[in-house]
């Protein structure tokens, strides 16, 4: 259907505010020619140029007009009052509105007509005399006409009212009716209940004061600002029934209802669009303030956007920089080299991290790390690339000492075979640098770099002990010190002692860096070293000193636990005899050899220990007055069995023990040997190779 054939005036907008099309009835009403009409902006037909753009902006956002009284300027420059509808929609793939048109100008007039009739009447009625039945007829057939005006004015009130009724209930926007002086809510809309979470009768018994958090001053300060901009729109904070407080924009204006003042106001809430407005300040207050230098380029290479460290990086001012081409900038070598290539590369979509060295404007070398990021539109193409530049000056001085140092640190370690180890124990990986492959006899290809790799390495018997040192460590930050074996591929046991620091580092997962050492060596030599100062070097035996710091140990441990102890105080019978009859290697063959009967015989819980020439001593753990008897029966059965062979000759020989028990909580080692040596002594009275007890 074509528009001139839809009857009243009707326009096509484009919502960008100018007009398609419009038909023969339409451009009558505006008073202008259909092709003077097309192309032309709607703000031009206003009256009031202002009143424009609040429609169009309720058209964008998709919103209907319904009956909306528009003042339009004719030809003649009069007023033109029209009643307006439009619905959004598309005009030849454009968004726009289809607006229909009508003369709403005679009644506006009318009203007028009639005060000015009224005003001709009492003019008459003062200046002429006329007679009394005659004018009352008039006035009757006058008041005849002003009563079917007022039924016609009063039937289009209703009519008015009840559009505006139906517009206030049926819109999305919060409205509120207040009373002017009271602040008292007279009506509100359903969306002013759903948004406030108040029912309508109980929005209309509260004032607006209920629902301002303000105080009143600060309210009173608000309207004066908005009287002072003479702008009818305020800003306050509503309070909603949850208690939540909502920033809001409220656009009001007066109306007259019969005789009551009320005040119409449409409540916009800003809180999102305030919070947005803040965060790009904090944001633009961050760019402004960081130490990185920010830039930002468009597609032409314009720089759009420096913040103050790149303007001081490059002493220049703002003029001199932003909306400025970056080859004028920063000069056409380093714009062609350093920049534009990368820049293209950001162009399509790819983010590229360099580091550079530009030339102050106090001629000082910087060190930059710099970030090239495309920045993407809603639409996802790039228009922009944001550069991002970190001064890593002091940085790169500090990695030419550390490289220095390190390089230092290499050569120490490796002259001390000292193995440095670093463990990561969020992901449970484990670095080792060379020395720690040459520590445990492996490489790169066999180490799989992982804590329980580590772990294949150590002894069995090790492994848990060391396990829960390191965790315990790890879990309270204290320093790791411990020594253990592993096992080398050919089955070798080395010793390895280890000491380690816990790291923890912002922005890094918390490790455990350490060193590793061989202590192999020390250990035998301590090993030795121990075995000759505990050890008989003659029998292999036990010596005085082992003795005498065991036997402490087992009496105190017999006491804590409540457990018998017994003392075996041993002495070779005739053994003089023995040395002058064979001589003394002879002699010291039959100590061997006693030794190794004695260890036959007795537990090896038991300490078996030469005290000296020929006398020997054994301590019992557990072991209670009979069972110490027996066991002293049972060595003196077996020495007296044994044959000692040197040469042609055969040396048999005998012993006397003495046997003695640890007697209560305070007894003590030396009451315990004199004791069994007392034992020992009525042992050799009685005759030799003999068992007594004390």
């Amino acid at each position: 259907m074509r528009l001139e054939d839809i009857p009243g005036g009707l326009i096509i907008l484009f919502l960008s505010g100018k007009i398609a099309v419009c038909n023969q009835a339409g451009a009558t009403l505006l008073g202008r020619s259909q092709e003077e009409l097309s192309g032309m902006g709607l703000d031009e037909l206003f009256l009031q140029a202002e009143d424009f753009p609040p429609l169009l902006e309720e058209l964008s956002k998709g919103k209907s007009l319904e009956d909306r009284e528009v003042c339009f300027q004719h030809t003649e420059k009069s007023e033109h009052w029209l009643r307006l509808n439009a619905r959004p929609g598309v005009y030849e793939g454009e968004a726009a509105a289809l607006l229909s048109i009508f003369d709403i100008s005679s009644h506006k007039k009318t009203h007028e007509q009639l005060q000015l009739t009224r005003e001709e009447l009492r003019q008459t009625l003062r200046h002429h005399a006329i007679d009394l039945e005659q004018s009352r007829e008039a006035v009757q057939a006058l008041d005849c006409e002003l009563s079917q005006k007022n039924c016609e004015l009063d039937k289009a009130t209703r009519e008015k009212e009840g559009k505006f009724r139906a517009l206030f209930n049926n819109s999305h926007a919060v409205m509120l009716l207040l009373d002017a002086e009271t602040g008292e809510i007279k009506d509100a809309n359903p969306a002013a209940s759903e948004y406030y979470g108040y029912s309508l009768d109980e929005l209309t018994t509260m004032t607006i004061a209920e629902i301002n958090s303000l105080s009143p001053e600060e309210f009173r300060e608000e309207k004066e600002r908005a009287e002072k901009r003479q702008h009818h729109n305020s800003f306050f904070s509503h309070k909603l029934a949850s208690g939540e407080i909502r920033r809001v924009e409220v656009f009001s204006g007066p109306v007259e209802y019969g005789e009551t003042s009320l005040t119409y106001s449409i409540v916009h809430d800003i809180t999102d669009r305030r919070q947005a407005e803040e965060q790009l300040l904090r944001f633009k207050r961050i760019i402004a303030s960081t130490p990185d230098l920010i830039a930002l380029v468009d597609r032409q290479y314009y720089n759009r956007l420096a913040n103050d460290s790149y303007l001081k990086a490059l002493g220049k001012p703002i003029e001199q920089v932003v909306d400025k081409p970056m080859e004028d900038v920063l000069g056409t070598d380093y714009f062609k080299n350093e920049l534009k290539p990368y820049l293209d590369k950001a162009f399509n979509g790819e983010v590229v991290q360099k580091e550079s060295v530009i030339t102050t404007h106090v001629n000082t070398r910087m060190h930059l790390s710099i970030t090239y990021h495309p920045v993407c539109n809603a639409n996802g193409s790039i228009d922009f690339v944001s550069i991002t530049a970190s001064n890593i000056t002091e940085r790169k001085r500090h990695e030419e000492k550390l490289k220095i140092f390190s390089e230092r640190l290499a050569l120490a370690t490796d002259a001390g075979k000292i193995g440095i180890w670093e463990w990561n124990a969020q992901d449970g990986s484990i670095l080792w640098d060379k020395m720690m492959m040459h520590l445990y006899q492996t490489d790169k290809k066999k180490f799989a770099g992982t804590f329980d790799s580590w772990m294949g390495y150590i002894g069995k018997e090790d492994v848990e002990p060391l396990r829960k040192q390191l965790m315990e460590c790890f879990e309270k930050e204290t320093p790791f010190d411990a020594e253990f074996r592993i096992v080398w591929p050919d089955g070798e046991i080395r010793h390895v002692k280890a000491a380690a620091l816990v790291k923890t580092q912002s922005g890094m997962s918390k490790r455990m860096i350490g060193v590793n050492w061989d202590v192999t060596t020390k250990r035998r030599l301590e090993e030795k070293l121990r075995h000759i100062a505990t050890t008989d070097s003659l029998t292999g035996a036990n010596n005085r000193r082992s003795f005498m710091e065991r036997a402490h140990e087992e009496i105190a441990r017999s006491k804590r636990y409540g457990t018998p102890l017994a003392l075996l105080s041993l002495d070779i019978d005739l053994f003089k005899r023995v040395n002058d009859t064979y001589g003394h290697p002879v002699g010291d063959m039959v100590l061997r050899s006693l030794v190794k009967v004695c260890r036959e015989t007795l537990r090896e819980t038991d300490i078996f220990s030469r005290m000296g020439g020929e006398e020997f001593s054994a301590i019992l753990p557990e072991t209670d007055l009979d069972s110490a008897r027996a066991t002293a029966e049972r060595l003196r059965e077996a020495v007296e069995a044994d044959m000692v062979h040197a040469g042609a000759d055969t040396v048999r020989y005998t012993i006397s023990i003495g046997v003695s028990i640890l007697q209560g909580e305070k007894d003590l080692l030396d009451r315990l040997m004199r004791r069994a040596d007392k034992a020992l002594y009525r042992a050799k009275e009685f005759g030799r190779n003999r068992v007594e007890e004390e």
